[in-house]
């Protein structure tokens, strides 16, 4: 009886035996496995930061989740610049195409003198005078606008009177020196007969 339950005894101390040598061994398995998938997300994250920095991508998303703000700057002064611009642009365009209609009117009737049967010879002459002098006036003022323009200023509109002797230029300039106005009465002076007194120069903004 007493050697039988020492058997008994031995089995159970051998079954506790093996429970604990699988603990230990699921215990190390895990701390394992554990270990290698730290390693492994390590990697991962390591071999991820790399690809970031050293591609498109990162400047891809940078550059669509910039502030806003920064943006918004960007297009109201840009949009503020464009306005000012067209206004300008429209301004002058205008005044162009208003002095054209002016003088395209003006050589229609100085035509039609001459063209007609009723008006004599003297009428005929002095029509014919009118339009050489108004076309020289045109090609001067096309002139002055080019050599002006020349100087750095955006936008230039030179309206010469019907005599030659009196020109307004109207300039689109950030600013209107002394030096510049002097270059513009010299250019007026060189295309017609006039002194700086009647040369008038007004800047647009």
């Amino acid at each position: 009886m007493d050697e039988f339950n020492e058997k008994e005894t031995g089995k159970e101390k051998l079954s506790g035996l093996m429970t604990e040598d699988e603990i230990r061994k699921r215990k190390s398995r895990k701390r394992k496995t554990v270990i290698s998938v730290f390693v492994f997300l390590l990697a991962v994250g390591i071999g991820g930061n790399w690809y970031w920095e050293n591609s498109d991508i990162s400047t891809k998303v940078n550059s669509i989740t910039s502030p806003v703000k920064t943006l918004g700057e960007a297009t109201f002064v840009d949009a503020s610049a464009e306005i000012k611009e067209n206004t300008e642009n429209e301004y002058f365009s205008s005044a162009r195409l208003e002095r054209q209609q002016t003088r395209d009117e003006a050589l229609d009737k100085l035509q039609n003198v001459i063209d007609s049967s009723d008006e004599d010879e003297e009428a005929h002459k002095i029509a014919a005078e009118q339009i050489a002098i108004l076309s020289a006036n045109i090609e001067n003022e096309n002139k002055i606008e080019t050599l002006v323009e020349a100087k750095g200023v955006n936008n230039v509109l030179a309206v010469v009177n019907e005599d030659s002797t009196r020109v307004d230029i109207i300039v689109d300039c950030e600013e209107l020196t002394d030096e510049l106005i002097l270059q513009i009465k010299e250019i007026a002076v060189s295309q017609i007969n006039c002194s700086f007194e009647n040369i008038t120069i007004i800047q647009s903004n």
